[in-house]
């Protein structure tokens, strides 16, 4: 059986499992990651080497950044600030002693929903990863779309208030979508209402069932902005479907509330000169960045 090596890289952890051709998961756990500096990431992965051995045939890694996957290069490293222009194929394959890839995490998710997943029976669709930022994917006649630089479907850069974008003075993040549809916004913003330090995700959706009127007006503002930025990738994709991941995703009415937003503007507009999408669940979860990880690498 030809088994690989599947790695995760994160900011507070590196998920690993050893997974065959099929995808199936044969072992998985997790260790601390260490990604400040270069210095620092190799010898968690140096660490990690010795956890897992050698008993695999290549070693396929899922990241953030702007990543040529064909080339094996990071461009940047998004939360790993240090990293630019970095062969990170190269340098974490040697650690390994076997054959490396790397991609973009977002596109990671992409691959493993459209590959068995969400997206599996769609020729086009995205993936729309809530979490601190919106990690996404999107997926062209059964190919993710990485863009002319690797830089295509980074969500979180969608804009969605053309004045703060250009204010000088203004806030970037509250031009962007992240800053109004992410896990991490979101519960930022019930908190703020609620007049808490901090709140999660948990808290919003137990607050929601539970009847509360400020997770209502949180959650109805969720679901219209994230509704309308569908709509406007839409009005240039048309695509076939949406998937809805990351941890919110565990909860239904994350993806139920944007559908049904997104059908209301459709019936709102029955003359919009593009096809209605579909939005749904994605299948993975937390395993799709190791599942779309092996996915490139099987096709590299």
């Amino acid at each position: 059986m030809e088994k690989y090596l599947v790695l995760d890289i994160g900011g507070t952890f590196v998920k690993y499992a050893i997974m065959d051709r099929e995808g199936q998961f044969l072992t998985q756990g997790k260790v601390p990651a260490n990604t400040g500096s270069e210095a620092e990431m190799l010898a968690s992965l140096e660490e990690l080497h010795k956890v897992v051995g050698d008993d695999y045939e290549g070693v396929a890694i899922s990241m953030p950044g702007r990543i040529d996957t064909d080339k094996g290069w990071a461009y940047t490293g998004g939360a790993f600030t240090w990293l630019h222009d970095y062969p990170a194929a190269e340098k974490y394959g040697a650690i390994f002693g076997k054959p490396c890839t790397i991609a973009n995490d977002g596109k990671c998710a992409a691959i493993a929903e459209s590959w068995s997943g969400a997206l599996a029976d769609v020729d086009s669709g995205a993936v729309l990863v809530l979490g601190t930022g919106i990690g996404g994917g999107i997926v062209l006649n059964k190919q993710v779309w990485m863009g002319c630089s690797g830089g295509a479907g980074e969500l979180s850069w969608l804009i969605t208030d053309y004045d703060i974008l250009h204010d000088p003075n203004g806030k970037l993040t509250n031009a962007m979508w992240t800053g109004t549809i992410s896990a991490h916004s979101i519960s930022k913003a019930f908190a703020q209402r609620k007049g808490l330090d901090a709140a999660d995700g948990v808290m919003l959706f137990d607050a929601y069932e539970a009847g509360d009127e400020d997770a209502k007006a949180v959650l109805d503002h969720y679901a219209k902005w994230a509704a309308s930025g569908i709509v406007n990738m839409q009005s240039v994709l048309d695509l076939q479907r949406y998937a809805i991941g990351g941890g919110i995703s565990a909860r239904p009415e994350a993806t139920e509330l944007v559908r049904d937003a997104v059908n209301s503007i459709f019936d709102r507009i029955p003359g919009l000169p593009f096809s209605r999408p579909e939005v749904v669940t994605c299948r993975f979860g937390n395993e799709a960045n190791l599942i779309g990880a092996l996915a490139f690498h099987l096709r590299a």
